[in-house]
């Protein structure tokens, strides 16, 4: 993977790391509700030699330097902080009280700053305070060479007794960025392992290194799911011009002419098949070609439904020999486009589908029209689109980013291989943008204008007429 591949995994993974970024901010806020309030007082001690003897005071200056690091171990030791407890009645034990206390000496000073940390700032300046004299009692105590002779160091308490205003834990804007910061990591973590977790098809490139096939056409949603006025004119400029790509890659994918017949396919329901069905219809219609929409999926059929006529005769019915071929079929916007509808329920229709009479009606279609568009079931859910597949001159595999996955979408190619089908190439449906650049024809043919059908003629009515010996 390349930067712009890991740049696409972020791009679509985006809500799992604002998932996890709001979720880290969620819960700094939550720990710093939390979390105690804790203040920090403090206290400072001037350690000096008693000597006033300017001669001398170099000596005591090292003098000095050399024994004040040993009052930062003095100031928590339990001589000290017994003193503490007693002076202020607290109760804690010296070791407890310890804990809380801390005391350094800043570079190449004579200083000794104490500091405490207390749930209450009063609380904890009194401490320091006090930490503060019991020490430096204590110094001059035991640096007396003898009970009566003055001693050689003393320590005077020179900062302290201002109570902190604020306290120093917790720190929310810290807590906060840690939290922004960890959340993002988690986000990105989680968006890396769901990317190689998922197994779809998202891409032009996925579909060319996992089936081998080229993207003719990725098609967007429509702004508006199952409007009764689906047909010829409708969908988005977008849509629209997206269908034109498809029309154009079909043609060469063909050798540079277009199908007679062409089977619109899908892995699995609701990938988009009979949106794209008629949208290459309409597509190719405004060329001028004469176009027939078959609704060869008996089981769950759709575009029919979408124009709000119910259940009327159709497919069934010319297979079953109740109805000529010329009657079933119906206008589809203009005379230019016409569909012929599922028909009634069949109790088999896999059958149907399967038999020699399905062959004669795709050939009567496209002797009499330009081009043939199939809508199919399911391949991975019934043995009727692989039937079709075998009588069409070329298969279209619709493919829904995210939803088909390569293994699905590897096992109906295999049965469209299996019964020898022409496969074309794949088509995106469901992108966020209708372009894409994974395959192209020719500049110079691609540009040249594509050649007009003539006038429209009616479809022969006697194609497929009743059989007498199939009457019902």
């Amino acid at each position: 993977m390349d930067l712009h591949d890991y740049i696409d995994v972020l791009r679509r993974r985006w809500r799992i790391i604002a998932g996890c970024i709001l979720l880290g901010a969620v819960a700094a806020l939550a720990v710093t509700a939390l979390m105690p309030r804790t203040y920090t007082a403090k206290a400072q001690l001037f350690v000096a030699t008693s000597d006033g003897n300017s001669a001398s005071a170099y000596e005591g200056s090292l003098f000095t330097q050399q024994r004040v690091k040993s009052y930062t171990r003095i100031a928590t030791s339990p001589a000290v902080l017994g003193r503490v407890i007693d002076k202020l009645n607290l109760n804690e034990t010296p070791d407890q009280l310890a804990g809380k206390i801390s005391a350094r000496v800043p570079l190449d000073t004579t200083l000794v700053d104490i500091q405490v940390q207390g749930s209450s700032a009063a609380r904890a300046q009194a401490i320091a305070d006090e930490a503060a004299a019991q020490l430096s009692t204590y110094i001059e105590e035991i640096e007396k060479t003898s009970p009566t002779s003055p001693a050689l160091v003393k320590a005077d308490v020179v900062g302290g007794s201002e109570q902190p205003t604020s306290p120093t834990s917790p720190r929310p804007e810290l807590n906060l960025a840690i939290g922004l910061f960890l959340g993002t990591v988690l986000g990105i973590g989680c968006a890396a392992l769901r990317n190689s977790l998922d197994t779809s098809l998202r891409s032009a490139e996925d579909i060319d290194t996992h089936l081998g096939l080229a993207t003719m056409g990725a098609i967007p949603d429509a702004n508006h799911r199952g409007r009764r006025d689906a047909g010829p004119g409708a969908g988005t400029t977008q849509r629209t011009e997206a269908f034109s790509q498809l029309r154009i890659h079909l043609r060469f994918a063909a050798g540079g002419r277009m199908p007679k017949s062409v089977l619109v396919a899908g892995a699995l329901p609701g990938e988009g098949r009979s949106e794209t069905a008629i949208g290459l219809a309409t597509s190719v219609a405004h060329t001028g070609r004469r176009v027939v929409l078959v609704e060869a999926d008996l089981r769950r059929p759709r575009p029919a439904r979408e124009r709000g006529r119910g259940t009327t005769a159709g497919l069934t019915d010319v297979l079953a020999g109740r109805i000529a071929l010329g009657d079933a079929l119906q206008s589809w916007g203009d005379d230019r486009i016409r569909m012929l509808p599922s028909g009634p329920l069949a109790p088999d229709p896999g059958a149907l589908l399967a038999s020699q009479d399905m062959g004669k009606v795709l050939r009567a279609l496209e002797a009499e029209a330009d081009l043939v568009i199939v809508d199919s079931p399911p391949i991975l859910s019934f043995a009727d689109a692989t039937a079709l597949a075998a009588e069409t001159e070329g298969v279209l595999l619709v493919v829904r980013p995210g939803k088909t996955s390569r293994d699905q979408a590897r096992r109906a190619l295999a049965r469209l291989k299996g019964v020898d089908a022409h496969v074309l190439g794949a088509v995106l449906v469901g992108t966020s943008s209708g372009g894409f650049t994974d395959w192209h024809p020719p500049r110079e043919a691609a540009e040249r204008q594509e050649p007009v059908a003539s006038e429209s003629r009616p479809l022969a009515a006697h194609a497929i007429g009743r059989d007498p010996a199939r009457q019902e």
